[in-house]
């Protein structure tokens, strides 16, 4: 035993302190060919299935024909290598692919983790900290809670048609079911999620001036033309809405702040179609 320690020890200080971890660390099931199965890739793989097989795995017959799995899936891949399919036009263009699909996920991942760090530190560094009563403030200036329905169309002379017909007496979840081109509220007869001021886009709250079952628009945003239906209002508790004013009142600082930095940041449109 202490003899295979040293030698365990002077191939680690050869190949490299990571290489020392996983002769620590991984012990092997099987081997396959040049192939090795071991216990982190067992239970890794084991992870991906559903938990009623996984409660199964946990028995010796199991785990067994769970490890069948695996080396079968082992000696595969052993025997593509020898047929030689990685050096296989069609197999590198494939690979180069999947390395670029992977290099953009990783770097859309890296972009969100920047984004999300960096607004945690304006929360720690005070810029987004906000005060109970400003957000008390915010509640009592804007206290009401409103659920509407609209229907998104495309041209204004869509939306002047839906409108009519809405106006008329069609049923308005009818319309926005076979019209509108909102993917998310369509299928549920234009239904929005109930509303605080703040929580929906700007176009749409004039729903807040509206009366209870008047119809309304078009409405223009950078998303289309809107046919909107105010089907309730509430009044709320602050308590019961104070999480959600605060997401409010914070956005609308990180907006401002936003607003201050393009003057250090210059923002440019080149493309003329979105100008």
């Amino acid at each position: 035993m202490e003899r295979f320690t040293l030698i365990a020890v002077a191939l680690c200080l050869f190949a490299g302190a990571s290489a020392c971890r996983v002769m620590e660390s991984e012990e092997i099931v099987a081997r396959v060919g040049n192939s090795t199965i071991t216990q982190s890739e067992f239970r890794e793989k084991l992870a991906e299935v559903g938990t009623n097989y996984q409660s199964y795995v946990l028995t010796p017959l199991g785990r067994r024909q769970f490890l069948d799995v695996l080396i079968r899936e082992k000696l595969i891949q052993e025997a593509a290598r020898a047929d030689g399919i990685e050096r296989q036009p069609e197999f590198q263009e494939q690979m180069n692919r999947l390395r670029r699909e992977e290099e953009a996920k990783i770097r859309d991942a890296r972009e969100h983790l920047l984004a999300r760090m960096w607004i945690e530190h304006l929360s720690t560094d005070g810029v987004l900290r906000v005060r109970d009563d400003e957000l008390q403030d915010y509640h009592r200036k804007n206290p009401n809670e409103v659920e509407v329905r609209h229907i998104l169309l495309a041209t204004p002379s869509e939306a002047e048609a839906v409108l009519k017909q809405a106006r008329s007496g069609v049923s308005f979840a009818e319309l926005a079911k076979k019209n509108s081109l909102d993917a998310d509220t369509a299928p549920e007869g234009g239904r929005m999620s109930p509303a605080l001021r703040g929580e929906i886009i700007p176009e749409l709250e004039v729903v807040f001036k509206m009366a209870v079952g008047e119809i309304a628009g078009p409405l223009r945003s950078s998303f289309g033309y809107h046919v909107v239906l105010k089907e309730k209002q509430r009044k709320t508790e602050f308590a019961s809405v104070k999480e959600r004013v605060r997401e409010i009142v914070e956005r609308g600082r990180l907006d401002a702040h936003l607003q201050s930095l393009q003057v250090r940041h210059r923002v440019e449109v080149i493309d003329a179609q979105f100008k």
